[in-house]
C-alpha cells in the first residue's frame, strides 16, 4: 500500500481514525488543534497519511512553537504529556520522514515527539511518568484499592467536616477556578495558565471536559478539571485554597470525580503527567492504588535537549524562587505573558 501524506483531511474522516485507533488520546483530536490554535499563536503542521481510497491510516499532529525560552520546535503536541504518532510501523516512518523535511525546510531546531519514536535519529529520553487507576464498575471496589491510613481518611474527613463536591458548567465558577489556580501555581513557583486557556478548553472541548468543585460553608475551596475521551478519564488540572487545605478539598474532588467515572462506564482514571525528581507528588499518587507508567518522549537531532530545564538546575531553582515572591498583578502579567513557551 501507498500512503500519501496530506495536511488536511475531512473531519469526520479523521475522527473515524481515532475512534479506531487503540492509541488515540485527547491531543490527537481536531478539538484539541482548535484549542490550540485559538489559545496560543502555533503554527499547525499536522501530518495525516491516506491510502488509495481516501481513507485515514495515520497521523502525526504537530505544532510549531517558537521560542527564545524553550527553543524553536515542531512538538507533538504541545500542552500534552503523551502524544505520539498513530498507524501502522510502514506508516509511522513515513510521517515522521515527512515531519524531519518540515524541520529542515523552515529551520527548524528540533522535533519533540511525546512518545517513544523508533526512527532512526531520534534520541529517547524519560523525565516523566504518569499514574493510573483502573475502575470498577462498582466504585465500591475501586474505594478499596486506595490506601486506608490516608486517602481514604482523607476523604472521609473532609466529609465530616461539612467539605461537598458538585460539578458546575458556569463560567463564574470557572474564574474562581482559575484564580485558586493562579495562587496555587505561584506558590509552586511556576508559571500560571492564562485565562483564555481556561475559557477556550471549556468552549472548544465541550462534552470532553468537567469542572468539579470543592465547597465549605457555599465557597468555593478547590477544584479540578477532568478530559474525558473513550474509556479514560484524565485529571487535567487542579488547585486550592491554600487557608483551605487542611479541610482536603482535593482528596474529596479527586474521589468524587473517581466515583463518577466508575458508575459512568469509564475504565481507566490518569492522575497526570509528574517529573521523576517530585518525590511528593508521585507518592500522593501512589496511594490512590495507581500503577506506574513511563513517558519517554522522543527528540531529533538525537544531540537535542529537553525544552525545559531540570527541576534540579541552578536555573530552574532561581527562576521558581524568583516567581514566589512576585506580587500577585505582576505574576498574573508575566504568566500570561510567558506560558505560551511552555507547551
Amino acid at each position: 500500500m501507498t500512503e500519501i501524506i496530506e495536511n488536511s483531511v475531512a473531519e469526520s474522516e479523521w475522527c473515524r481514525f481515532l475512534k479506531d485507533c487503540p492509541g488515540a488520546t485527547i491531543y490527537h483530536t481536531p478539538e484539541w488543534k482548535r484549542f490550540l490554535e485559538q489559545t496560543f499563536q502555533y503554527k499547525p503542521h499536522y501530518l495525516f497519511a491516506t491510502d488509495n481510497s481516501g481513507n485515514v491510516v495515520g497521523l502525526l499532529p504537530l505544532f510549531h512553537v517558537r521560542s527564545r525560552l524553550t527553543g524553536n520546535r515542531l512538538c507533538s503536541v504541545p500542552f500534552s504529556h503523551e502524544c505520539g504518532c498513530l498507524g501502522d510501523q510502514e506508516v509511522c516512518a513515513t510521517l515522521v520522514d515527512e515531519a524531519i523535511a518540515i524541520r529542515a525546510k523552515n529551520t527548524i531546531d528540533k522535533i519533540e515527539i511525546r512518545n517513544f519514536s523508533g526512527h532512526e535519529g531520534f534520541r529517547r529520553i524519560q523525565y516523566f511518568s504518569t499514574h493510573l487507576l483502573d475502575l470498577s464498575a462498582n466504585p465500591e471496589d475501586t474505594w478499596k484499592l486506595l490506601e486506608k491510613g490516608s486517602v481514604r481518611w482523607a476523604v472521609k474527613k473532609a466529609k465530616n467536616l461539612g467539605v461537598t463536591v458538585s460539578t458546575s458548567p458556569h463560567i463564574d465558577d470557572l474564574k474562581k477556578f482559575h484564580e485558586l489556580n493562579r495562587i496555587t501555581k505561584q506558590n509552586l513557583g511556576v508559571p500560571s495558565h492564562p485565562w483564555k486557556f481556561f475559557e477556550n478548553l471549556f468552549s472548544t472541548l465541550d462534552g470532553y471536559v468537567t469542572l468539579y468543585l470543592s465547597y465549605f460553608e457555599n465557597q468555593i475551596i478547590g477544584g479540578g478539571i477532568m478530559v474525558r475521551y473513550k474509556e479514560h478519564v484524565l485529571y487535567g488540572y487542579g488547585a486550592a485554597d491554600p487557608d483551605f487545605r487542611h479541610l482536603h478539598p482535593y482528596n474529596a474532588f479527586i474521589w468524587k470525580s473517581i466515583e463518577d467515572a466508575c458508575i459512568q462506564g469509564y475504565r481507566c482514571f490518569d492522575f497526570g503527567r509528574t517529573s521523576f525528581t517530585d518525590a511528593g507528588l508521585i507518592q500522593f499518587k501512589k496511594k490512590w492504588g495507581t500503577r506506574e507508567k513511563k513517558l519517554y518522549y522522543s527528540l531529533y537531532p538525537d544531540s537535542s535537549k529537553m525544552s525545559m530545564p531540570s527541576r534540579d538546575s541552578s536555573l530552574y531553582r532561581l527562576a521558581n524562587a524568583g516567581i514566589r515572591y512576585m506580587p500577585m498583578p505582576v505574576y498574573s502579567k508575566f504568566s500570561d505573558r510567558i506560558f505560551s513557551h511552555f507547551g
